[in-house]
């Protein structure tokens, strides 16, 4: 038997999986010309003047379209007719990001300054208050997010359209190919890891919801170190078992949706790419390392969150993507990179409540991790799963599942 062919010739082999023809559906029979957006609804279309309209008009995001001269769905860079308007498109996401950013700005900015001044008046003038304050720090945190990010990406956006050409789009092919497909990717055990989250978070929101002050579900099942002390029903003995359920819990829901958030992309992300049992034996290794790093160097303040696991995928995919140079498209990988500096900056904006040394820990556990597992490779194939890396796997999800059910029963208990 031969290898499979793709419509050039060559081989299937000699290309990544996103890259393939076959991986995208069939598109429907009943109109030449037709769209997807971003929420999965089709809008069909009688002529290609038509489909620029609909393009033009589409108010949510674009995700495929069809035309005659292809079989199956493929992604809007790569049909020429439609680069004009897909700049357009860009261009008009760029000012509404503007506008946001410059309205945001305004309201946190005020915000970082009124709880920065209430620091200064309140602690005697220290520059060092104002770095421990968790309200001027979460205010900071919220202009970076919402203020300052859509106003730079609008300025990256607006610069690079003035700088190219409508031909230029042709070049955002392969990472809208790299994007499309990562979509389309079944990820069940990304969403196991995120059930899990999500279900020790309804536990702690129904202990929780009328208690103020440090809440309940946090004093039975997150990391205390040293505040155990000051808790006679706790026991230094507790401190193995909350090393596990800690990284399931979480301060607030915004808390918690942050980090579901991140998990679900760089979730899919290493799950698609380097499959799922090393997505998992990452997860408990950084989110373990992580709070060891959290109860040693930092041991006066609770800590709960999955944000050293997080990060840990993080650093993971960082060291993945760099060795296997050929499985990402490089535009694809400087975002992980953009990830990486963009939790530094928030790491110091938030460090009156943001657990740097459980990012630290979980960073660099998961980047060690990929640089022992996985050899250097230029090969456009995805990593195979062996055996033992399926057994670990399913190890790490039985180890899991039991500290969620732990976790859940100390909250309630």
């Amino acid at each position: 038997m031969g290898s499979p062919s793709r419509d050039d010739g060559g081989s299937l082999e000699d290309i990544p999986v996103w890259g393939r023809s076959d991986v995208f559906p069939t598109k429907p029979v009943d109109t030449d010309y037709g769209l997807i957006d971003s929420q999965g609804a089709e809008h069909s279309a009688c002529s290609e003047s038509e489909l620029i309209e609909k393009v033009a008009n589409l108010g949510a995001g674009l995700n495929l379209v069809w035309t005659p001269e292809k079989d199956t769905l493929v992604v809007p860079e790569s049909v020429p007719s439609l680069y004009k308007v897909l700049r357009k498109r860009q261009a008009r996401f760029a000012a509404s990001d503007a506008s946001d950013g410059k309205r945001m700005c305004l309201v946190f900015g005020i915000a970082v300054v009124w709880f920065a001044f209430k620091e200064w008046t309140t602690n005697g003038e220290s520059v060092r208050a104002l770095f421990s304050s968790q309200l001027t720090g979460l205010a900071a945190l919220l202009l970076l997010i919402f203020g300052l990010l859509p106003l730079y990406e609008s300025w990256k956006t607006r610069r690079r359209l003035m700088n190219t050409e409508f031909g230029d789009v042709a070049r955002e092919v392969p990472e809208a190919l790299f994007d499309a497909w990562l979509q389309r990717c079944k990820v069940p055990v990304t969403y196991f890891l995120i059930g899990c989250l999500t279900l020790v978070g309804l536990a702690q929101f129904y202990i929780d919801r009328s208690f103020a002050g440090i809440e309940p579900s946090i004093l039975r099942a997150g990391l205390l170190k040293l505040q155990a002390l000051n808790y006679p029903d706790i026991t230094d003995g507790d401190a193995g078992w909350r090393m596990f359920t800690a990284p399931l819990l979480h301060g607030n829901v915004l808390h918690l949706i942050m980090n579901a958030g991140g998990i679900l992309y760089l979730g899919r992300r290493a799950e698609s790419l380097a499959r799922w049992p090393h997505l998992l034996i990452v997860f408990v290794c950084s989110a373990w390392v992580g709070g060891a790093a959290s109860f040693y160097w930092i041991p006066d303040k609770i800590a709960v969150g999955s944000s050293g696991g997080l990060l840990g995928l993080l650093g993971f995919m960082l060291v993945f993507e760099k060795i296997h140079t050929r499985l990402v498209p490089r535009s694809a990988q400087r975002r992980l990179l953009a990830g990486v500096i963009l939790m530094v900056i928030m790491g110091i904006l938030g460090m009156s409540f943001i657990d740097n040394a459980a990012h630290a820990g979980g960073l660099f556990t998961g980047m060690i991790y990929a640089g022992v597992v996985f050899p250097k490779s230029t090969s456009f194939r995805r990593p195979r799963s062996i055996r033992r890396d399926k057994i670990v796997g399913w190890g790490m999800i039985i180890l899991i599942s039991t500290f969620t059910t732990w976790a859940i029963y100390k909250i309630i208990e």
